[in-house]
């Protein structure tokens, strides 16, 4: 199980460093002011980046701008950052780590911040190893983070510092607006995306948003049918040498697959929960003895997992998926009846890859041994399967 873990990582950690990031339409401004329009390798940063890389032509030399050379830099339509050399409140959000403090642990350093929202006041995004921290700037002022921390009171009690919402008050203060407006808001980008816009839109101001890609939902829903190429083996322990070959079975399976895309790295990730629907019936002779062995297997089990997509078109995809399925399974009291074994089923792993177009996809999935007598500590199996599964997507 462990070794099959570490491959799972590996080949995704590879998927990750080879995948079809491409060069995109983009510009920077340097340190003489200076505008470059040139084609930056969008990355789609979860963590606000350091650097990135950009070529002046398309088959020119890939060459990296950094804090020290840019000023900002942007993706046509799709992103905008912005250098700031400004305070940051490091404080700890780990509820073990809180600090006792309520003002902010303040360090200064450059940084680029991620642009959510433009206009008369400007919206401003950082994140780094779960430091999430906001940023805003308004005319004729520097750019500022918006305050807000957690902290430690008497008794170990966990106090918060809003103070976000009275710079709010002060600064960008929305039309007719009133205090019990911002009572509402909370320290998180939906909420300071929908106030910045609704104070741009209260001057007139049409704001700009940079963010997710227009068009890619975020959650999707597909019914799979599908095909086992399945194969069982018992082994008693107690006697070495007892097996009952059940041989290899072809029958219809059934599931859900339940995704939600990750929004960064270009929508390429997906968190995908994939509840399914098998079985497997045979008899048996224990080997080279007229003893007679008969299962009678009929299981749901809850897959959940990650899936990695290769963009060819904008219909057509290519994606492949690692998944963990936990030995909790609904097994319908299936057991080795002649020999009065309850199943009980352990964990196992599932590695598959597919093709999608439209609302149709199409996979094969390879699931690696799954224990059917968890309970035994002198009776073994050998349950593997080979699975052809059609999907459909409702939404």
């Amino acid at each position: 199980m462990k070794t099959n873990i570490i491959s799972i990582l590996l080949i995704f950690i590879c998927l990750n460093s080879f995948g079809q990031i491409s060069f995109e339409s983009g510009y920077f401004i340097n340190n003489e002011n200076k505008r470059v329009e040139c084609l930056i390798k969008n990355m789609d940063w979860k963590k606000n980046p350091t650097e990135f890389e950009y070529k002046i032509t398309a088959d020119g030399k890939i060459e990296r701008g950094s804090l020290e050379t840019t000023k900002e830099f942007g993706i046509t339509g799709f992103s905008r950052y912005v250098m700031a050399e400004t305070k940051i409140d490091l404080s700890s959000t780990d509820v073990n780590s809180l600090s006792k403090t309520r003002d902010p642990e303040w360090s200064q350093q450059k940084l680029f911040l991620k642009v959510l929202v433009e206009g008369k006041a400007i919206l401003y995004y950082y994140e780094n190893n779960g430091l999430i921290r906001f940023f805003y700037s308004v005319p004729d002022s520097a750019i500022k983070q918006l305050i807000y921390k957690e902290y430690i009171v008497e008794e170990n009690q966990v106090a918060s510092n809003y103070k976000f919402r009275e710079q709010l008050w002060l600064d960008v203060r929305c039309v007719n607006s009133n205090t019990s407006d911002l009572e509402k808001i909370k320290y998180r980008k939906n909420d300071l995306e929908r106030y910045f816009k609704k104070y741009n839109e209260s001057y007139g101001i049409t704001p700009v948003s940079y963010g997710k890609e227009a068009g890619k939902n975020s959650f999707h829903f597909r019914i799979c049918p599908g095909l086992n190429y399945s194969s069982v083996k018992l082994h008693d322990l107690s006697f070495p040498g007892s097996t009952v070959d059940f041989g290899n079975q072809i029958n219809y399976c059934m599931g859900l697959d339940v995704e939600v895309i990750l929004p960064f790295n270009k929508n390429k990730w997906g968190v995908i929960f994939t509840p399914s629907y098998q079985y497997f019936n045979a008899i048996a002779d224990y080997e080279n003895t007229p003893i007679a062995v008969t299962i009678d297997y009929q299981s749901i089990e809850f897959p959940i997992g990650i899936r990695y997509y290769f963009f060819l078109s904008k219909d057509l995809n290519l994606f492949l998926n690692a998944m963990f399925i936990s030995s909790f399974s609904v097994d319908f009291n299936s057991k080795f009846t002649s020999l009065g074994l309850d199943i009980k089923t352990g964990a196992s792993m599932a590695l598959g890859g597919g093709i999608s177009y439209k609302r149709f996809s199409s996979e094969m999935r390879y699931y690696t041994n799954r224990e059917l007598l968890n309970d035994y500590i002198n009776k073994k199996t050998d349950y593997t399967r080979l699975s052809l599964i059609i999907g459909y997507k409702l939404f």
